[in-house]
């Protein structure tokens, strides 16, 4: 006999699609390659899982008005890089479903690189194989011994530490380090507010990240609500939506606060999404706190193993 479906809802996030191999950046945040996507996008929809933005938001306020449990599952994206649009959007269209994209409104039509994307691009380019950093913590780095992405991670990791005050400092650090300048000059690399409209119109929603994909935690109360009010009304003036839905920049626990969420709802928004993992259970969720789980490039039969222990024991196996 099959178990009935968990009645909540599952929600992914992704960053980029892109293909790992030729990529200058930080893996860490390409989510799958386009095939990967195309499949994973078709056996949701096959299965009737997907749910839009207004579906989700309907369930988690206790408003769906559905009388019987059903497993939902809502695509997210943060932080619009281009190939959300030049990939997934296609995808998306073709199969008639809806992704969320929550746009950093100062990095729209941009070529900013940022800082993991910054650190893989130096690490990856490295003339010296070995180095070691100092600040905020000593940490030797072996990109022969440990490889490129475990090179990388660990410079993430040391970056993202509390102690590290000064980011500035630290990227002259590992510059100096490693034998590098900055980064030559790139390519577009963030989606446009064109290319938002034809998304849209397409079918998908938008939501907002922040102004300039700060850490709010880190920043004081006024900062903090100037961040979320000037997105969204960057937002409403150049797409003519009155988006009402924010995605936390980083997403973990500590990257906001009881106070962040206070500001996001006398800001306006109706809902916040973070990104620690977990399921949203119907009768427990908390609406500035809607949890997602990542999508970091698992193989067909896993993703659909995942998703499926997802459904019947409401847990998203790690």
């Amino acid at each position: 006999m099959q178990l009935p479906p968990r009645d909540g809802l599952l929600s992914l996030c992704y960053h980029r699609i892109a293909d790992y191999e030729n990529d200058s950046y930080d893996s860490g945040v390409i989510s799958t390659n386009g095939d990967q996507f195309d499949d994973q996008v078709s056996f949701l929809k096959r299965k009737q899982w997907l749910v839009t933005l207004e579906e989700a938001l309907a369930f988690v306020e206790g408003k769906s008005g559905e009388k019987s449990p059903r497993f939902k599952v809502l695509i997210t994206f943060d932080d619009g890089y281009l190939d959300n649009y030049e990939i997934a959007f296609p995808i998306l269209r073709a199969h008639g479903a809806q992704g969320v994209f929550f746009l950093s409104t100062g990095l729209v039509g941009s070529n900013a690189v940022l800082w993991w994307d910054e650190i893989a691009y130096l690490v990856k380019h490295a003339k010296r194989r070995k180095f070691s950093l100092s600040y905020p913590e000593r940490l030797e780095v072996d990109i022969g011994k440990n490889g490129t992405n475990e090179s990388v991670a660990s410079v993430n990791f040391l970056y993202r530490r509390p102690e590290n005050t000064d980011s500035e400092r630290f990227m002259r650090e590992l510059r100096a380090a490693l034998g590098e300048t900055d980064p030559p000059s790139h390519p577009r690399r963030y989606l446009s507010w064109d290319e938002a409209r034809q998304m849209i119109a397409g079918g998908m929603a938008i939501g907002g990240h922040t102004h300039s994909h700060r850490m709010l935690s880190k920043l004081d109360l006024e900062e903090q609500r100037k961040e979320l009010t000037q997105s969204r009304a960057k937002i409403a003036e150049q797409l003519g939506i009155d988006t009402n839905v924010l995605a936390y920049p980083y997403g973990f626990n500590l990257a906001f606060s009881g106070q962040t969420q206070r500001i996001a709802n006398e800001a306006g928004y109706r809902a916040a999404f973070s990104y620690y993992g977990g399921f949203n259970r119907n009768g427990s969720i908390d609406r500035y706190d809607i949890k997602r789980v990542g999508v970091n490039g698992q193989s067909h039969s896993r993703f659909r193993a995942e998703v499926g222990v997802s459904r019947l024991s409401g847990k998203f196996w790690p």
